[in-house]
């Protein structure tokens, strides 16, 4: 049995090679994770080391270029494309095309059926990578200008569905504590057009799209830069698609999967902005602590939080 780091090559996934060929299927009827299988034991290291990375990161296999995948994955393009052959496409294109027909970006990797010594530190390991590696993307002057104008901006609108919106809840319930009129859209089984309306040029929205996003997200980022509003976008890397070409405030989140996609990169993405949105408060730090104060003073008066 042979094991990958993205998923388990077990003698049970698919048909064997003796039993498709006596079936007549061609190599090229074969999918993805069957054609590794098969090859697998005929792979150099490097090129094993390229087929793991590839099971584990199918949505940037999607959406990066040759040079992107190779800076992203650490390989030379020589090899991933000797892997390619070997495994029976004629170029890169082909090879995406039969990713493209096995995986969506958003959805989880083919990492489900990981075997790993050690669960625990399998898993500080992903996050502890994804968190390096957002961080490192961050453009350290976008950061900055984005969390002044959210410091700043009349009124701020944090949205997200599915997944994204418990990042998004987050966010908004951070930032209240910071400063008043940050809302969270949409409202639950509410439609989210009632409540843009009341948003115009000088306001900021920032749309969380990590994992798999509704149809409008493209559309809804440029209604709103049609209506003025400072646009900020946290997403992965499969959202970088709808913010090419606009002008928006793009910060990427480096997901990772085990059984389930982890989001401890982009909870740590939302501390940084709001502690930089603090930053940014700074000559206004006396009301700042009036704010938080007082939201203590309800807590108190409700009785609503435990000592």
């Amino acid at each position: 049995m042979s094991v990958t780091s993205g998923i388990m090559l077990s003698d049970n996934m698919g048909a064997s090679k003796d039993a498709m060929d006596e079936e007549g299927n061609a190599a090229a009827d074969l999918g993805l994770v069957a054609r590794i299988r098969e090859s697998f034991d005929s792979l150099t290291a490097t090129e094993r080391e390229a087929a793991q990375f590839i099971l584990g990161h199918l949505t940037d296999v999607l959406v990066c270029n040759s040079v992107e995948l190779s800076q992203l994955s650490g390989i030379s393009q020589p090899t991933l494309s000797r892997l390619y052959r070997k495994l029976g496409y004629a170029n890169a294109g082909e090879f995406r095309r039969d990713v493209r027909r096995v995986h969506r970006p958003g959805s989880p990797e083919l990492s489900r059926h990981t075997q790993c010594d050690d669960l625990v530190a399998d898993h500080l390991r992903r996050d502890e990578e994804s968190l390096k590696r957002t961080f490192e993307g961050i453009d350290r002057a976008q950061l900055s200008s984005a969390c002044q104008a959210m410091a700043t901006a009349p009124h701020v609108a944090v949205v997200g569905y599915r997944s994204s919106y418990p990042v998004a809840l987050h966010m908004r319930e951070q930032l209240m504590r910071l400063r008043g009129n940050v809302d969270i859209l949409p409202n639950p089984g509410q439609s989210i057009g009632e409540d843009l309306v009341d948003y115009a040029a000088g306001d900021v929205i920032v749309i969380i799209g990590v994992g798999r996003r509704l149809p409008f997200f493209s559309r809804l980022i440029d209604v709103m830069l049609e209506r003025g509003l400072t646009v900020v976008v946290i997403g992965d890397i499969s959202a970088r698609n709808a913010v090419i070409g606009r002008n928006v405030a793009f910060f990427k989140v480096v997901l990772n999967s085990h059984v389930l996609t982890s989001f401890t990169a982009a909870f740590a993405l939302i501390a940084l902005m709001v502690d930089e949105v603090g930053k940014c408060l700074v000559d206004t730090e006396d009301e700042v602590h009036a704010r938080i104060e007082g939201i203590n003073d309800c807590f108190d008066a409700l009785d609503e939080l435990e000592d």
